[in-house]
């Protein structure tokens, strides 16, 4: 049987034992990667590099999306997503809007994709562009490789060449330096997040002030995600300078609409997806 016949198993709403909320669906597969837009959640399944669809309301698996090569990167908001299939040596960016799917016509090299209410952002050598309409528009110029890592209405952000993070005026193509070197940067609602030897460090990209915001133990790897007012890193918390254990190990990716979050445990054939208050009061220890 398919694995996509199965449907999420549901725990009772009314379980009362001390083991924490359940999961909102059990699906089999490792799911790595997950996006989230206004019905459905997408996850990339690691075992194959597809891509689960995800009903939102009542955990059931839809489907999967329809792929050619391996996805490597993974986007959506509302009704619209966006990932990266390899083809060949390169990437290829491809969309499903108003159910329908097509791709961009140029092979890119080391794409990233980034979705907004405007449409796909994408970053490559040399381009950030926005993938609204049928035909793209440039963003920014970048002189070699860049990974975009989020976007408002007048710049884009990218990490570039030392880790640094550089701004892109999206009306002038113009690039200006954020941050000299980070790790593990990210951008969101104005705010830039990033790691540093001492922490986990914020920043508001319109003030400038920049503070040391939590200190998850420094061997500890993760990406970071702005989720509300706490800044994520794996199972750690940032949150108004506490950083405090919130999720369970191995979180195997994540996704945030406003203060909820979205994440998925690696457990055994099978991935957890749960759903969780990123700003939620912790009992005291």
């Amino acid at each position: 049987m398919s694995r996509l016949a199965f449907l999420v198993l549901l725990v009772a709403v009314g379980c009362t034992d001390d083991s924490g909320p359940p999961p909102l669906a059990k699906v089999p597969g490792k799911l790595g990667k997950i996006a989230v837009g206004t019905s459905s959640l997408f996850a990339i399944d690691t075992t194959d590099n597809t891509i689960v669809e995800i009903n939102i309301a009542d955990g059931s698996v839809i489907g999967k999306l329809t792929t050619v090569g391996a996805v490597t990167d993974l986007s959506a908001a509302g009704d619209l997503v966006a990932w990266v299939e390899k083809e060949g040596n390169n990437g290829k960016v491809k969309r499903r809007k108003a159910g329908a799917i097509d791709a961009l016509g140029t092979l890119t090299f080391m794409p990233r994709v980034l979705v907004t209410d405007e449409g796909v952002f994408y970053s490559d050598t040399g381009i950030i562009g926005l993938w609204a309409d049928e035909i793209p528009t440039r963003v920014g110029s970048p002189a070699g490789a860049a990974t975009l890592i989020g976007v408002d209405s007048s710049y884009a952000y990218t990490v570039e060449a030392g880790m640094s993070v550089q701004k892109y005026d999206r009306r002038m193509d113009m690039k200006e330096l954020v941050v000299a070197s980070t790790q593990g940067a990210t951008v969101k609602g104005g705010m830039l997040a990033y790691r540093t030897g001492e922490g986990v460090r914020i920043r508001d990209l319109f003030t400038k002030f920049d503070a040391l915001f939590g200190a998850p133990p420094a061997d500890y790897p993760c990406e970071l995600l702005l989720a509300g007012r706490a800044v994520m890193c794996g199972k750690y918390r940032a949150l108004e300078g506490e950083t405090e254990v919130l999720l369970e190990d191995p979180v195997a990716g994540y996704a945030a609409v406003g203060r909820d979050l979205y994440w998925v445990k690696t457990a055994g054939a099978n991935s957890e997806i749960y759903k969780t208050d990123s700003e939620l009061m912790l009992k005291d220890e």
